[in-house]
């Protein structure tokens, strides 16, 4: 019953896992890719201050909903319009260096195919019940080499050709020896999808602060002018050692500024720690430290950098790309095992 039912998911999972595996690996080094693609981006120093000139320069451009901050991976002003559009900008000039829309760039195209295979929340949800439908057959499996092939030999797990033992073996080899990371990366693409309960039981099992997020606020203004000098001197001073990710641009009066902070000791590259101010005088309204925000909401942050390959570790994306292809391999084998497998009269 298990090796059936091990069979006809994996068949039907291949196709599904196959496209994941080669978008999200072409994903990891889209940071590389945008540096080639886009040679007028300067070669990035170990850190960027933000400025405000050059923030006001660049909204006067476009319509920005959210700008991310220069990195040292990316070394642009990376621009979230309102419409859904993206723009990259200069970190030195502010010109305009790349715009995009969904299918109008490669990273974009993937990204959009790996979390929601074009069908919107629709197929967000679906990549969450496929990626469930994942960690099943990976316990399923695991439970059926402990009990087939209790003994593992290193010599399987490289396959030496394409033979039907040689696949088995190292089907099942690749499967068993990474099988506790491959479970990993699939259920922390299915916690971001289910993000909600998720972190809800993070939070009861491992504990957590009362404030994980901004509180929405509602201010009197008569417009929505930002005064951005005083908004960065006053986020830089709430977290002195925190860095400035993003923004969160007012499109109405009654909107404050809200300032994404990656502080010291965050595994997550944007950050989780907020400052929320107001856009004319600066004054801080309300301080999120997520260093502070217990063991729970850390875990729960960790689990994008750790699927998405933006710990920060050396050689940590050259491991997710040994696992994204050995993944592949693992899909692509079970489909042909399953499709030719012999016949019984």
């Amino acid at each position: 019953m298990l090796v059936r039912l091990h069979q006809w998911l994996g068949v039907t999972l291949a196709a599904w896992l196959a496209l994941a595996c080669i978008s999200g690996l072409l994903l990891l080094w889209k940071d590389e890719y945008y540096g080639w693609r886009y040679p007028a981006l300067p070669e990035a120093p170990a850190t960027f201050a933000p400025d405000p000139e050059l923030i006001e320069r660049i909204l006067s451009q476009a319509t920005v909903s959210t700008l991310g901050m220069p990195t040292a991976t990316l070394p642009a002003y990376h621009a979230y319009l309102t419409d859904g559009g993206e723009v990259l900008f200069h970190p030195e000039t502010a010109e305009l260096v790349a715009e995009w829309n969904t299918l109008d760039a490669l990273p974009a195209f993937l990204f959009e195919l790996h979390t929601y295979l074009f069908l919107g929340e629709t197929g967000h949800t679906l990549v969450g019940v496929l990626g469930i439908a994942v960690l099943i057959n990976l316990v399923i499996g695991f439970t059926l080499w402990l009990r087939k092939r209790g003994v593992f030999r290193l010599r399987f797990v490289l396959p030496k050709s394409a033979a039907r033992p040689q696949l088995i073996r190292g089907h099942a080899a690749q499967g068993s020896l990474l099988s506790a990371a491959f479970f990993l990366l699939a259920f922390s693409g299915v916690a971001m999808v289910f993000a909600a309960p998720v972190q809800a039981s993070f939070d009861a099992v491992f504990g957590a602060a009362d404030s994980l997020r901004p509180t929405p606020l509602s201010l009197q203004r008569d417009s929505v002018a930002v005064d951005w000098h005083k908004v960065i001197l006053k986020s830089a001073e709430v977290l002195p050692t925190a860095e400035l990710r993003f923004l969160s641009i007012p499109d109405t009066p009654g909107k404050p500024v809200i300032a994404r902070l990656r502080n010291g000791g965050e595994l997550h590259p944007n950050g989780r720690s907020y400052a929320v101010l107001h856009p004319e005088s600066g004054q801080v309204f309300e301080t999120i430290d997520a260093t502070q925000s217990g063991l729970g909401p850390s875990l729960f942050d960790s689990l994008y950098p750790i699927h998405a390959g933006k710990t920060g570790w050396p050689f940590y994306r050259l491991l997710l790309t040994a696992l994204s292809l050995s993944l592949l391999y693992i899909a692509g084998s079970g489909a042909l095992l399953f499709i030719t497998r012999p016949r019984r009269k």
